[in-house]
């Protein structure tokens, strides 16, 4: 006959070494950041980033073409897109940190980085 597991002194202090693991990644991914909100934008031809209160148009080269991205007032979109299903330009503005756009078809990705005010709430994908 069987009897239940019982954990020994190493199988204690690695699962307390795995929660203290887990533990400080997350206070690091989730620390709030000073300065203001950039826009990180990469794409085949490159990287930009920009501040997300200065208004601009960035054209973005991927392999089927141009993704057209407009930073304004009301956030920053994909105004634009060569892949067949539009789905990045329907998706719509993103004005919170830690929100992103993409253009996977034409490997165009978007994110807004930087410390948000203290009452931003997360998007549905960190959910």
């Amino acid at each position: 006959m069987k009897k239940g597991f019982k954990p020994k002194i190493l199988d204690i202090a690695a699962a307390l070494l795995g929660l203290a693991a887990v533990f400080i990644v997350s206070s690091l991914v989730y620390a709030q950041t000073s300065g203001r909100l950039m826009v990180h934008i990469t794409g085949e031809s490159g990287e930009w980033l920009q501040p997300l209160d200065k208004p601009g148009d960035i054209a973005v080269q991927g392999p089927l073409g141009v993704t057209h991205v407009h930073i304004g007032p009301g956030g920053v979109h994909i105004e634009d897109s060569p892949c067949p299903n539009k789905t990045c330009v329907a998706a719509g503005n993103i004005t919170l940190a830690n929100q992103w756009l993409a253009c996977m078809p034409n490997n165009v990705f978007i994110t807004i980085e930087g410390a948000g005010a203290k009452d931003d709430i997360p998007d549905a994908a960190v959910y």
